[in-house]
């Protein structure tokens, strides 16, 4: 190994491959169960699988549900993760819209009642509790629709990568954006 002028080793690591193995370093960890090293991850990458979880489930508590899911499976799921520090946060949003979508899929949603929707219940109708939001646009979308729109729209997928993650078609992907644009449109003319 080369030795600078004062007589010390030289590194060959440099900024960034250190911070790989500092990386990688973790992520070992994570997969030997180690709950610092996952509360680690937690704390840097929670809030953004929280929200990708919020926004196309669109409940808090089946996102907290997707949240927590996820970061209870991330020991095993981290095995197969082959990229750098700088894709994963990339993976992880993906692995946690995967999280979602299988969530939606097997039924566990919670249905749960706002105090505004009940509140709306008992106070007197205008115009302005009858307009609906995007938000409120979005709900009254099939799942399917909603869902690749929330994808390509909000996540920025393109369709092929949508098509790979629900397993149909490009072009049926490109069909149900159509469809989920057209319906949010008509909604949202019909709320004014």
């Amino acid at each position: 190994m080369p030795r600078f002028s004062d007589g010390s080793l030289a590194s060959l690591v440099t900024t960034d491959t250190a911070d790989g193995l500092a990386f990688r370093s973790r992520l070992e960890r994570v997969q030997a169960n180690d709950m610092t090293a996952l509360g680690e991850l937690f704390a840097e990458h929670g809030d953004m699988v929280y929200r990708a979880a919020l926004r196309l489930t669109g409940s808090r508590a089946d996102a907290e549900d997707v949240t927590q899911e996820l970061f209870v499976r991330l020991p095993g799921a981290v095995r197969g993760f082959t990229g750098t520090a700088a894709n994963f946060p990339g993976w992880l949003r993906r692995v946690a819209v995967r999280q979602a979508l299988m969530h939606l899929r097997g039924g566990r949603r919670r249905r749960e009642v706002s105090v505004a929707s009940v509140s709306a219940l008992t106070m007197p109708a205008d115009g302005a509790l009858e307009r609906l939001t995007i938000d409120a646009a979005l709900a009254q979308l099939s799942d399917e629709h909603r869902t690749v729109f929330l994808l390509k729209e909000v996540e920025g997928y393109d369709h092929a990568e949508i098509a790979d993650l629900l397993g149909i078609s490009t072009a049926n992907s490109e069909v149900r954006l159509h469809r989920a644009r057209r319906q949010l449109r008509d909604l949202l003319r019909g709320s004014r």
